[in-house]
């Protein structure tokens, strides 16, 4: 709306009468006054929980996870940060497994992956897997996090075709979620993610 001030009112500004009058490179204009909408409701809170919760667990990240997901997120023309969350928000929200590494065309999630109390030395989490993994992928990575945790603390290798490994150094009797996804080391390129959830580290 164009504004064509009068020989008594030479510049118009500020809001009345549900209207806002301002003045953009020169010209002065009236616009509709809106107020902005900040729902505090029960859903919305959780909702920017588990929002704020997925971006310090992108932070804890390793960098060549986040480097691989910026490769991944190209094909949808977006950036690794934001495909990581719009993979995780809902599952953390859920407080179920997230996925550091979403679906992998070339690559599955480790078949029979699991995850379970040490039976060694305390603070350890024993896990065995089934080699499905294309050639390339010689690596099995696993993160770890303290359930309710806001991020991964602890980042482990194993070779892919051993089937088996022990998780150490961990806090003992504490419950961890647990990822594994298998890698090319070469490539630095990262197969599905799949774990468990609430794993107890040996007393």
């Amino acid at each position: 709306m164009r504004i064509t001030p009068s020989p008594l009112v030479g510049r118009m500004s500020g809001k009345t009468a549900g209207l806002v009058a301002a003045t953009w490179k020169g010209r002065q204009y009236v616009r509709a006054l809106v107020t902005p909408a900040n729902p505090q409701s029960a859903a919305q809170t959780l909702v920017r929980t588990s929002l704020a919760r997925c971006v310090t667990l992108w932070r804890s990240l390793e960098t060549e996870i986040k480097a691989w997901l910026n490769t991944y997120a190209t094909d949808y023309r977006m950036s690794g940060f934001n495909t990581f969350v719009q993979k995780n928000r809902a599952a953390e929200q859920a407080g179920t497994t997230l996925k550091p590494v979403p679906d992998h065309p070339n690559c599955p999630s480790p078949t029979a992956l699991a995850f379970v109390e040490g039976v060694g030395a305390a603070g350890t989490i024993d896990l065995t897997w089934t080699d499905n993994s294309p050639t390339a992928f010689n690596q099995m990575r696993v993160a770890l996090r303290l359930v309710g945790g806001n991020e991964f603390t602890d980042f482990k290798t194993f070779q892919a075709d051993a089937e088996t490994g022990i998780v150490t150094g961990l806090t003992a009797a504490e419950d961890y979620d647990c990822v594994g996804m298998f890698c090319d080391s070469v490539a630095v390129e990262y197969g599905t993610s799949d774990g468990d959830d609430d794993i107890t580290a040996k007393a």
